[in-house]
């Protein structure tokens, strides 16, 4: 074996430290500074907007409605997995982002023979100052068809309706936007009552969503050659503006919009595949919160519309829906100092 020239060792390491130092010199010390300043321009919240609670954990206590349903533009036929309600607890420590909860749900409507259809709804929300997010994870297996157009109305013969057991569907939604006025707008005060909104205000908000669905099928819906399995991918941009209205001592009335252009493509190598193709969306949030230095009672509702595109003539429209009735105790207040 041949030994290493201690020379070329040293000179070698001097070469690549010295090009180093080079490169932090010219690259990451001025990308530091920038980001830096970047930092310090960013306005701190205004606390006359908008009020920190100094509890370190959040309980609460709720019951739930599940709304979900899906039209092939084809058939024409509504899908419906049933009326799912449900109560639920769940908990909010002041350093962690999300909010975790556990939920047991009761059984739907319809054929009793058909109540123990497996179903899966999740959402993880985290909502800081500049940025809030959220992610939906949805299952569900077994379905009723429905020729009416009338949501109110399915439930009102869903025994009669024609039972689809083969058909299976899996969704993952997420949806995350930027919060330009966070120097006198709360999200999380809007949605979450974890923050309080102490003066009415408002933000522009603009963001990305990324939607997977996957539909499970024997023979229900239309097949693409020959295929029972259907799998999309959506992803696009959004924007829009959320609001809280602040009324009384103690009510904010909360709601936010946001409208998507997303790009569909179909994750299926096929002839027939379309490529890429262009479908709007709609995301909706509302809520109302009775809110007071230890406790909030709100009322919070989610709408989101998505297109799912197959062909040019096969789409499936998304429609999910939630509400909820919270009760929140505010525990462990931090103590402050006689100074």
């Amino acid at each position: 074996m041949q030994c290493l020239n201690t020379k070329k060792v040293c000179s070698l390491f001097f070469l690549t430290t010295m090009t180093s130092k080079h490169y932090i010199k010219k690259y990451l010390i001025p990308a530091a500074v920038l980001f830096s300043l970047q930092l310090s321009s960013i306005k701190a919240q205004d606390s006359n907007y908008v009020k920190k609670y100094d509890n370190m954990l959040s309980v609460k206590i709720l019951s739930y409605y599940d709304g979900f349903d899906f039209k092939d533009k084809v058939s024409g036929l509504n899908y419906i997995p049933g009326l799912h309600t449900g109560v639920g607890t769940g908990f909010y420590f002041k350093y962690i982002p999300f909010d975790f909860s556990v939920r047991q749900e009761f059984s739907g409507l319809g054929d009793a023979k058909y109540h123990k259809r497996k179903t899966t709804n999740m959402q993880l929300k985290g909502y800081s100052k500049y940025f809030a997010g959220d992610i939906f994870i949805q299952k569900y297996n077994g379905f009723y068809t429905s020729e009416v157009v009338s949501y109110k109305t399915k439930y009102k013969t869903l025994k009669e309706l024609e039972y689809k057991p083969d058909l299976e569907i899996f969704l993952l939604d997420a949806v995350g936007k930027y919060i330009f006025n966070h120097e006198h707008f709360s999200y999380k005060a809007g949605f979450t009552a974890y923050e309080r909104q102490l003066i009415s205000s408002g933000s522009f908000m603009c963001g990305a969503s990324l939607h997977l669905m996957k539909i499970k099928s024997d023979s229900t819906l239309v097949r693409i050659n020959n295929s029972s399995d259907l799998k999309t991918c959506n992803f696009g941009v959004n924007t829009g503006y959320a609001y809280n209205f602040v009324f009384g001592k103690r009510s904010t009335l909360f709601s936010s919009v946001l409208l998507g252009l997303n790009v569909s493509n179909l994750l299926k190598k096929a002839e027939d595949n379309p490529g890429l193709l262009l479908w709007p969306s709609c995301y909706f949030k509302g809520a109302y919160w009775l809110n007071f230095d230890k406790w909030s009672l709100g009322l919070t509702c989610v709408y989101n519309v998505i297109h799912h595109v197959f062909e040019e003539d096969v789409a499936v429209y998304i429609n999910s829906r939630r509400v909820e009735l919270l009760l929140i105790r505010r525990l462990f207040y931090k103590k402050k100092s006689k100074k």
